[in-house]
C-alpha cells in the first residue's frame, strides 16, 4: 500500500460561536509531525471535537489558523478523513458499496476497486462484503467506516471517539487495529477521547486540554512500540502518569474557577 503522511500546525487559534460570546477555545498552539499518532484528552465541553472539526475543515476558527502540509485549511479535503461516533453508513447498500463510497465520490473507483476488497480483508470483513450493512454488528459497522476512510488513501485520519459506543472487547480490538494500520502506513492520526487507557493504547503523544475555555495545558509522550501490551508495567505506569497529570490539571482549573467566582 502507498504510504502517506502530512504534518499539522495550529497557530494562535481561538474560537467563539458568536460575536461577544465566551470563547470555547483559546490560544491553541500545536504542532503534529508527519505520521505521529496524537490523542487529545479532556473533559466534555473542553472543545476537543470543535478543534477536530477545524482540523477537518468543517469549521473555521474565529482567530488563528490550521495548516496541513503548509497550506491553511479552509474546507474539507479528500486528503483527510474523519470517523465519527456513529459509522453513518447507507443502510440500503452492501458492505462493499459503503466501503467504496469515497472512491466513487472521488471518481477513482474503477481504477482502485481492488483496494476495497484489500481493505475489507484487512479489517476482517471479506466474508461479509456482499451483506447489507444492517446485518452487521456495531463493531463490524465501524470496521466498514474504517475501510471507507482508508480507501481514499488519506494522509490524515481524524477520530471523534468512534469506539465509545462499542462493547469493551470490540473497542479494544479496534483501538489496536486502527493504531497499527496508521503506524504501518505512516498516516497522521488525531483523535479525541475521554478514555485515558485508549489514549495510551493508540497515541505517540497525548495532548491534555482544560475547559472554560478550552486550552492545551499539558502533554505526555508515549514511547511504546505497537501493538501495545496493556498489562505491561510500562503501559500501566504511563496510564497512571497521565491520570495523575490530568487530575492535577483538573483540580487546578476548578480552584481557578472558584477563585474567579468569589471575586
Amino acid at each position: 500500500m502507498t504510504t502517506h503522511s502530512s504534518s499539522v500546525w495550529i497557530a494562535e487559534l481561538s474560537h467563539s460561536y458568536k460575536k461577544q460570546a465566551p470563547q470555547v477555545l483559546t490560544n491553541i498552539n500545536l504542532s503534529i509531525p508527519k505520521g505521529q499518532l496524537t490523542a487529545m484528552i479532556g473533559r466534555s465541553g473542553c472543545g476537543k471535537s470543535t478543534l477536530l472539526q477545524m482540523i477537518a475543515g468543517l469549521l473555521l476558527p474565529s482567530d488563528g489558523a490550521v495548516r496541513i502540509g503548509g497550506k491553511t485549511v479552509v474546507k474539507p479535503s479528500a486528503k483527510w478523513n474523519m470517523m465519527f461516533q456513529k459509522p453513518s453508513l447507507y443502510p440500503w447498500m452492501s458492505v462493499r458499496e459503503n466501503a467504496a463510497l469515497g472512491l466513487v465520490f472521488a471518481g477513482t473507483y474503477k481504477q482502485k476497486q481492488d483496494r476495497v476488497d484489500e481493505l475489507l480483508d484487512m479489517v476482517g470483513l471479506s466474508e461479509h462484503k456482499d451483506k447489507n450493512v444492517q446485518q452487521l454488528s456495531g463493531g463490524q459497522q465501524q470496521r466498514v467506516a474504517l475501510a471507507r476512510s482508508l480507501a481514499t488513501e488519506p494522509e490524515i485520519l481524524l477520530l471523534d471517539e468512534p469506539f465509545s459506543a462499542l462493547d469493551a472487547f470490540t473497542r479494544t480490538a479496534l483501538q489496536t487495529e486502527v493504531a497499527q494500520i496508521c503506524h504501518e502506513q505512516g498516516i497522521t492520526m488525531i483523535m479525541v477521547t475521554h478514555d485515558i487507557e485508549e489514549a495510551i493504547a493508540m497515541a505517540d503523544k497525548v495532548v491534555i486540554m482544560s475547559h472554560n475555555p478550552g486550552e492545551i495545558v499539558g502533554d505526555l509522550d508515549v514511547p511504546l512500540t505497537y501493538p501495545r501490551d496493556r498489562s505491561a508495567a510500562d503501559f500501566i505506569e504511563l496510564k497512571e502518569t497521565l491520570f495523575n497529570q490530568f487530575e492535577q490539571i483538573d483540580l487546578a482549573k476548578q480552584k481557578e474557577m472558584a477563585e474567579v467566582a468569589n471575586q
